[in-house]
């Protein structure tokens, strides 16, 4: 007998994108969306749920079957497609029944249905009337068992591999050692598929490469527990979403539970959206039952378009005051795609304008600034594609509120279990050097039962501007020149530096303040040419100053006499990377920062060697007030608010 293993000609399909029937499909599952926001909240687990599941269906199939090798599993995923399609039909004509929305709405969709309905039956007749492609020649009974003998040889153990697969995350590579030798940390995790850590890993079971090139861990420490973490709930509160603000109720002891048992640091805090960004308090709790209260007294209600604002609701994420030791991660929870520049919302908008003007590589942009990972219980990625890149991009994972929205409790505790079984490695780059490229990192875990890989990049700073270029090697490309390429600015700045000079040379030394004279001669060995301020105590503003800042106290001329805070955020270190330098022998690289809160300015120790002090007691983080004595290193100083005389 011949073999049923062709798909019909026609016009050129290069994917099942091209399809007219799958394009109605997606077409038909945005309606489907859009009619069911209006159902009451009570039938969220009901004939809303059901109704989803079968529209998603449709197109799914349509998919996977255009994409199987041969025609009968095609016609197989057809008729599938064709059955959630009558389903769907079915729950459309009870809805109408129960009068959950306008007859007209309703009907309107059953006018698509129809119309893809004829579409399926034609695509699956096409199918049936294809010629069976004649066998090139029969086999015999032995040649067809020595085939598949040979078949399960090969392949048998790679299908046992492939349906033990697992989920690993990474966030993003850890870099304050990279000037010691290239040293890079990763903090990941590994889950089975049904979201169970994968636990009593060993360097033996993980394999790292840098750009395709195996690198030799140095340091693993085993499970990360005990490491701190903050975590912001992002939550959707349109009328659709009440039923999993109830489960996010009952899930957040046991979450919590999970974190203090495998002894983790927790802090919790939340954002809600609509249309617009409703919560965006910027503040942590270290109790599960003030987080569980903040959840409760959330009232569902709203939604009148399908998107929602997700994308402004995970900025506003990023912005809290994560601990620079604590692992970053944010639990997005939504049943809509989201708003983004460009959509056209500023129609349906009564004030006329859009409603975000952001990207979804705006939001990765600030997330991975913040060092977040993002794991969304979202619509499925044909539905919601840039939720469902947010989350990839930044280490994290996507669940499927369609398909998983049920056990909505069991997710947020197999997030809770990823999240309590960490594992920290480090590793030595083969290019230990700034050069400013680009890094690619694939991390592999190989364990009895299964495997799982994941990838994340880096780019470490560049020197003096430039940066290093790969040689081409496409074939009959120019030969590379230089290694190194030059922007403009490598030939402007040493011209500003000449003229600088030359200004210099004309300038009398006599007219400098004598403050800078005493500088320039204990710099070069020599003594001032004539009498000088001492510099043995700590220099004081003559005069109120509109911003707050730090007053030395400590009689060091090298370092800077005030440190304003002039910004929301400032970096205190040693290296040439910070926005305050203070270059003395016991300050840290990164030593401090201090980030503008909504209660007022606080300082952080970044684990520096010498610790941070204020009042003389060692901190992690401390709420500056007036009068308060600081020391960074052995460098002390006396905070002072705005407008407030010295």
């Amino acid at each position: 007998m011949g073999s049923f293993d062709e798909k019909p000609t026609g016009p050129r399909i290069n994917s099942f994108r091209d399809l007219r029937v799958w394009q109605a499909g997606t077409d038909l599952v945005e309606a489907v969306y859009r009619i069911t926001q209006m159902f009451p909240s009570h039938e969220t687990y009901g004939l809303t749920d059901q109704m989803r599941r079968a529209a998603v269906s449709i197109p799914s199939n349509i998919a996977e079957g255009h994409t199987r090798e041969h025609s009968k599993e095609y016609f197989h995923h057809l008729s599938i497609a064709q059955a959630s399609l009558a389903e769907l039909e079915t729950h459309l004509e009870i809805a109408i029944r129960l009068k959950y929305c306008s007859p007209e709405h309703l009907r309107a969709i059953l006018q698509q249905t129809a119309s893809l309905g004829r579409q399926l039956y034609a695509l699956r007749n096409a199918l049936t009337k294809r010629k069976p492609t004649p066998d090139p020649r029969p086999l015999t009974p032995l040649l067809l068992l020595g085939f598949f003998l040979v078949v399960s040889l090969l392949l048998g153990p790679a299908v046992a591999k492939a349906a033990d697969t697992f989920v690993v995350s990474l966030t993003n590579p850890r870099l304050e050692n990279f000037t010691n030798g290239g040293a890079v940390g990763l903090y990941f995790s590994a889950t089975d598929l049904r979201g169970q850590p994968v636990g009593q890993l060993s360097p033996e079971h993980v394999e790292v490469q840098e750009d395709g090139q195996k690198v030799q861990i140095v340091d693993f420490r085993g499970e990360e527990q005990g490491r701190p973490v903050d975590i912001v709930v992002v939550f959707d509160i349109t009328e659709s979403m009440g039923p999993f603000i109830d489960g996010m109720k009952e899930a957040t002891i046991d979450f919590a539970d999970r974190l203090a048992k495998a002894n983790r640091d927790y802090r919790l805090g939340l954002v809600t959206f609509e249309d617009y960004v409703v919560r965006q308090d910027t503040v942590f709790t270290r109790s599960a039952r003030e987080f569980k209260s903040w959840v409760g007294a959330l009232q569902a209600a709203g939604g009148g378009d399908i998107p929602e604002d997700s994308l402004d609701a995970l900025v506003v994420a990023s912005r809290f005051p994560f601990r620079p030791e604590a692992q970053a991660v944010v639990i997005l929870i939504t049943d809509a795609p989201n708003h983004f520049r460009g959509d056209g919302s500023e129609k349906n908008n009564p004030y006329g304008r859009e409603v975000t003007q952001l990207m979804a590589d705006d939001v990765i942009a600030e997330l991975k600034k913040a060092n977040l990972s993002v794991f969304a219980i979202a619509p499925p990625p044909f539905v919601a594609p840039d939720l469902h890149k947010i989350a990839q991009a930044t280490g994290g994972r996507h669940y499927n509120i369609v398909s998983e929205g049920r056990r909505f409790p069991e997710l947020i505790g197999e997030i809770g279990r990823s999240l309590a079984s960490q594992y920290f490695l480090t590793y030595v780059s083969p290019r230990p050097v700034e050069d400013g490229t680009r890094r690619e990192i694939t991390l592999k875990v190989t364990y009895p039962g299964g495997e799982g890989e994941a990838q994340i990049a880096y780019q470490v700073r560049g020197v003096g501007g430039a940066r290093m270029v790969t040689p081409s090697s496409v074939p009959g490309a120019p030969p590379a020149g230089s290694a190194v390429s030059y922007g403009w600015w490598n030939l402007v700045v040493p011209l500003l530096a000449c003229a600088g000079l030359l200004l210099l040379a004309r300038v009398r030394l006599n007219a400098l303040p004598a403050e800078v004279l005493s500088r320039l001669a204990s710099a070069s060995g020599l003594a001032p040419s004539g009498p000088t301020p001492s510099t043995s105590g700590p220099v004081a503003p003559e005069k109120p100053a509109p911003y707050a800042r730090l007053v030395r106290q400590s009689p060091i001329d090298e370092v800077p006499r005030e440190i304003a805070f002039s910004r929301d955020e400032i970096l205190i270190g040693r290296g040439e990377e910070c926005d305050v330098i203070i270059p003395h022998a016991s300050i840290s690289r990164e030593h401090a920062r201090v980030k503008k809160l909504k209660p007022g300015y606080v300082l952080f120790d970044l684990k520096s060697k010498n610790g941070t002090y204020v009042n003389g007691r060692p901190i992690g983080e401390n709420l500056l007030k007036d009068g308060m004595t600081v020391r960074i290193g052995e460098v002390e100083f006396v905070f002072y608010g705005a407008n407030r005389q010295v």
